[in-house]
């Protein structure tokens, strides 16, 4: 496990950007690999915070591709900076999620390559493997999205509960409880307001919400990634083999795993998205392959869809001047209100 590169002179914080990355490297790697050429350019897939692309060249001739990503309040996107709620930004969530947390996952994730956590000097960086692959977005073959299923599955059942207890402690991972799902309804409440449409279905679906809310809190937690949509998720090659390596670990949780299905499942159609039900059960209920025969029993997909509902939620109380990203645009608003319908039917 690689320690965190830790930074507390002032002398140091005065350096500028590119000398700083080179004596962290340098740090990091020291008599073992020194430094022959260090390249910095940004990345074109940047979101909500900058990520930068560094080449590597060491003096023995060989060379290394890293991505070095900067959780630094300054360093967010501005859009992301107007929009995302206060109360969620923690800088050093996923870097702790990457020194604590994803040792333990299955293979895939992109190596760490150490941190620098300055607070002082409000810097917050991440130093990462950079992955050769494609967003699964871009990926046609279904396969590839059960066997993501699976994958996160295998991550949730990596932790028992108290030692994903302590883990979520230690890294200060969000906690998904009862207060945390009804400030999403309230935060969606509050945004609805201008539209009488918009506003008479949240409040149907207050009405109803106090089941909902105990069926999440009654579920099993577990680390979860927390926002596990498709565009999260790279698809390369690792030794011949398929990789599936989720990225972007910002919303790393203590939750029901079932918020990663919901997550990677929204935007397909109810076919499929009981394929990818019926691969992560099987995954958690019979080992690591999928096991098409395998079907969740009736109380899995009730809880299924109360975190679809969440998800809904949270999307609708994001932001009062907020439009999802494009790989998130959906009605949101009728996903909530067919699913809440749903639920009616089943109490």
């Amino acid at each position: 496990m690689m320690p965190d590169m830790q930074s507390s002179a002032s002398v140091r914080r005065r350096l500028d950007p590119e000398s700083y990355v080179l004596e962290r490297l340098t740090k990091h790697f020291g008599d073992r690999k020194a430094i022959d050429v260090l390249r910095r350019q940004l990345c074109p897939y940047t979101s909500s915070f900058r990520l930068d692309e560094l080449d590597v060249q060491f003096k023995d001739g060989s060379q290394m591709r890293l991505v070095l990503k900067d959780l630094s309040r300054d360093a967010m996107v501005e859009d992301a900076r107007r929009v995302r709620p206060e109360f969620l930004y923690e800088p050093r969530r996923e870097i702790n999620a990457y020194r604590w947390v994803l040792p333990y996952a299955p293979q895939g994730t992109a190596a760490w390559y150490g941190a620098v956590t300055d607070g002082a000097a409000g810097r917050y960086w991440l130093f990462l493997e950079q992955v050769d692959g494609y967003q699964l977005t871009q990926v046609g073959n279904f396969g590839t999205w059960e066997r993501t299923a699976a994958w996160i599955a295998r991550f949730h059942c990596s932790f028992s509960p108290h030692w994903a207890r302590q883990l979520a402690e230690r890294s200060g991972a969000l906690v998904y409880d009862e207060d945390f799902y009804w400030q999403w309804l309230r935060r969606a409440q509050r945004f609805a307001n201008p539209n009488p449409e918009a506003r008479g279905i949240i409040e149907r679906i207050a009405r109803q919400y106090a089941p909902v809310v105990k069926q999440l809190a009654g579920l099993q937690r577990t680390l979860i990634h927390g926002e596990l949509y498709a565009c999260n998720v790279l698809i390369g090659r690792q030794q011949d083999r398929e990789r599936i390596c989720p990225v972007d670990w910002e919303m790393s949780a203590l939750g029901p795993g079932l918020i990663d299905l919901a997550a990677l499942s929204a935007g397909w159609a109810e076919p499929k998205q009981q394929a990818l039900a019926r691969a992560y059960y099987s995954a958690t209920h019979h080992g690591p392959h999928v096991d098409g025969d395998a079907y969740p029993p009736p109380e899995f997909l009730t809880a299924l869809d109360c975190c679809r509902l969440h998800l809904a939620m949270r999307m609708l109380g994001w932001s009062d001047d907020w439009a999802p990203p494009r790989e998130h645009a959906k009605d949101w608003l009728a996903e909530a209100d067919r699913i809440s319908r749903r639920l009616e039917g089943c109490s």
